[in-house]
């Protein structure tokens, strides 16, 4: 998942972060990165946190076609998404 913070009282197994922000430019997403993890990381079943929007702290979200791709990774690899729609 994206955010160790939102973790319950310890009910989940395991925690990894998946890369968001760019660490060169901390104001763009390392789409590259987040989705060569999602690739290779992650277990058929694990349930992987995104935010819908409005990515807190940063802002940054995915284009359209980046959610495009996030999407098909995710399904090819059987991942379950949640999403964080505090913002809307």
């Amino acid at each position: 998942i994206r955010d160790a913070g939102l973790a319950p009282d310890g009910n989940m197994k395991k925690i990894d972060l998946y890369p968001y922000i760019d660490t060169k430019t901390k104001t763009s997403l390392d789409f590259n990165g987040m989705i060569e993890c999602l690739k290779t990381k992650p277990n058929p079943g694990d349930v992987i946190l995104l935010h819908a929007c409005a990515h807190n702290p940063t802002g940054v979200d995915p284009t359209p076609e980046q959610w495009g791709q996030i999407r098909a990774v995710m399904k090819e690899r059987k991942l379950v998404p949640f999403f964080d729609c505090a913002y809307q």
